[in-house]
């Protein structure tokens, strides 16, 4: 038994060195998560075609640059319009970063979907 072990310590020591940069840098490139791999996929589907109607271009023409988790301070999403009121709640939720057309926009978005605010 300790030779199996022995041997499997090896073995793992020579993949681990293997795996090395050698001092060398290695460039990185950031993947970008489809927003179906994200959100769920009648979120990430509702959330694609009212970002559509909003700015009024192709469904096909958006695409998600960024995507991060949020905790927004309030049922708005911490864009309440004049006069309206907020639920005053922690919602969960994501601001996504679309690009269509040469133009970059920023989304809140709580985890239903149902809320989606574009930022000014």
């Amino acid at each position: 038994m300790p030779k199996i072990l022995i041997l499997s310590l090896v073995c793992a020591s020579l993949v681990l060195a293997a795996c090395g940069t050698g001092g060398t840098e290695i460039a990185v490139t950031q993947v970008i998560p489809l927003l179906e791999d994200v959100l769920p996929p009648d979120v990430a589907l509702n959330v694609r075609n009212q970002v559509s109607t909003i700015l009024g271009v192709p469904v096909e023409s958006l695409q998600l640059e960024s995507i991060e988790q949020m905790d927004w301070p309030n049922g708005c999403l911490g864009l309440p319009e004049p006069d309206e009121v907020c639920t005053e709640v922690i919602t969960p939720g994501w601001l996504l970063v679309f690009s269509a057309e040469g133009q970059e926009y920023r989304f809140r978005v709580d985890q239903t979907g149902t809320v989606i605010r574009r930022e000014p």
